[in-house]
This record gives structure tokens, sequence and C-alpha cells, in this order.
């Protein structure tokens, strides 16, 4: 089994009852599967079903803040200074 289909595997199976568990997967999906932290929130939504407005509440500031910083970097945003909820 590749380790992406043991990540998807195990997403199907876990439930997520704390903000910082939640954002600590998709940082560890992110990390083991060299994807950006969106990416792997995108990949969570999409292989589990999850809606991304349930993913997104469930999301820890510091992960928001992760987010941000990845597409100021790669997308060439605008800086801001601060990150709200209608930024993402």
């Amino acid at each position: 089994m590749s380790v992406l289909n043991k990540t998807i595997n195990d997403m199907q199976e876990k439930f997520f009852t704390t903000m910082t568990e939640f954002s600590i997967h998709i940082e560890e999906l992110a990390k083991e599967n060299g994807m950006t932290h969106l990416e792997a929130l995108t990949f969570f939504c999409e292989e589990t079903g999850a809606e991304y407005e349930s993913a997104a509440a469930l999301v820890s500031p510091t992960l928001k803040q992760k987010i941000y910083d990845e597409a100021v970097k790669l997308y060439a945003m605008p800086k801001q200074t601060a990150v709200t909820l209608d930024d993402l």
C-alpha cells in the first residue's frame, strides 16, 4: 500500500474533535506528501467528502497563517498586516 493510500484510509477512519487535532493532521499530511498546507486541506476534503466550510471551521489560527504565508510566497499575493477569515 502506498503512503498516499494509507493516508486516505487513515483519514476516512479518523474523526477530529478539536481544532488542534485537525490542524496537526493537515500539517502532517502536507509534510508526509510534499504538499502545501492548502493542497493538503483540499486533498483531505476531496478524499473524505468533507465540506470545505466544515473543514475551514476546524483550521487553527496558526495553520491559517501558514496557509496565508505559503500563498504570499507561492502566488505573489500582496501581504497584509492581519489575516481574516474572509481572506481564506
